[in-house]
């Protein structure tokens, strides 16, 4: 069956595993796997699906770079040969100003002679490139994956190419992912422009995002996301707010009208120095962030003392943080998952003090088979 993208009538990409099928039928097949998961809990029926356009709705691109210094290849690894890679320069899911931007850097990484990583040889600099563009502010970063810094002196000398012809272009950083992978980003972050974040806006609020921190790459659909989490926030009448998994802060942010004071837990030091400067920014006092593991941070909630906690894990789900929720009971928990099989997981063993209030498919990732779920757990009354 033919579709919008020639990547998969041609088969060069099948990431899209939905794409042949009508988007509203999308809509009640990821019902359907969530209800199943879902299996015999107990839980209200599921509010409205938050849907999303179908194209052009990825902000952030995260692209492998294979062949060689005079046919670089921007795209996804060779299926035969992980070295001879399949070139996607116009993904009909990113927005436009990515895919405007990759073959000016396929033309930069000839320029600033950037050897593309040989995976079988384990030779080569470059091994990827990440993009990301926030449509309000109209501010992109770029990152370049490297091996090394052998490469860097060449980078910061031919930036100039990039940023005069797409003024967009704020900050540019290298990444050094020294052990032999394809594309697993290091821990040393080397910025190449004076900017180290971009503003990114969802919404009314505006954040600080730099280059390490995680974000949904379906900015219409995050909004409504995050806004729908404050308004059950609102609704619950409870003023003193945790965040666990909180990253740069989001939900925390859309949730400051409404409460007295907030707590964000984030591991990555980077993403909670970035939160802590957007609420200075913005003049937000009670909002505060900090730097530890959310599932060893029970002193710090007993101490805090949170009335609602928002968690937001990874997609392996809360794992030893669910302990945490069960030893500390907050009246009301808000849970945002990636991954409905390690939710469903989850909300059985909160399931013996907590009940389900409300339940929400967000389609952060139309024409695949992944989507985000919002739940709202109270705690059970004796």
């Amino acid at each position: 069956m033919k579709t919008f993208c020639s990547y998969f009538n041609q088969n060069i990409c099948k990431s899209c595993d939905l794409i042949t099928k009508d988007y509203a039928d999308q809509i009640s097949l990821k019902e359907e796997l969530l209800a199943k998961a879902l299996g015999a809990l107990n839980y209200p029926a599921f509010l409205p699906a938050v849907t999303s356009t179908p194209i052009a709705f990825r902000n952030k691109a995260k692209l492998v770079i294979t062949g060689t210094l005079e046919q670089p290849i921007i795209g996804l690894w060779g299926e035969d040969n992980l070295d001879q890679g399949r070139e996607l320069l116009e993904c009909p899911l990113h927005v436009k100003e990515i895919n405007e931007l990759l073959p000016a850097i396929k033309e930069f990484i000839t320029k600033a002679r950037l050897q593309p990583y040989q995976i079988g040889a384990k030779t080569g600099e470059l091994k990827g490139v990440i993009l990301f563009h926030s449509e309000e502010s109209q501010e992109t970063y770029l990152r370049f994956i490297l091996r090394s810094k052998e490469a860097v002196d060449r980078i910061r000398k031919n930036q100039n190419d990039l940023v005069t012809k797409f003024p967009h272009l704020k900050c540019i950083s290298v990444n050094i992912q020294p052990i032999p992978h394809a594309l697993l980003e290091g821990e040393e972050e080397i910025f190449i422009t004076e900017k180290k974040s971009i503003l990114h806006q969802l919404g009314t609020t505006t954040f600080h995002l730099g280059p390490r921190a995680f974000v949904q790459t379906n900015q219409d659909v995050a909004t409504k996301l995050y806004q729908t989490a404050a308004s059950w926030v609102n609704d619950s009448g409870l003023k003193t707010f945790m965040e666990l998994y909180c990253g740069q802060g989001a939900f925390s942010f859309f949730a400051a009208p409404f409460i007295k004071q907030g707590l964000g837990i984030e591991i990555n030091e980077e993403a909670v120095k970035e939160a802590n400067h957007t609420a200075d920014t913005f003049n937000l006092p009670h909002l505060r962030f900090k730097s530890a593991d959310a599932s060893k941070v029970s002193d710090e909630v007993a101490k805090f003392h949170p009335s609602v906690i928002l968690v937001n894990p990874p997609r392996r789900g809360l794992v030893q943080a669910v302990q945490v929720l069960l030893d500390h009971k907050p009246e009301v928990i808000i849970y945002s998952s990636c991954n409905h099989e390690t939710l469903c997981a989850d909300l059985e063993k909160l399931g013996k003090i907590y009940e389900v209030k409300k339940i929400q498919l967000f389609d952060m990732f139309p024409n695949t088979s992944h989507f985000e779920t919002l739940v709202q757990l109270n705690l059970k009354t004796i």
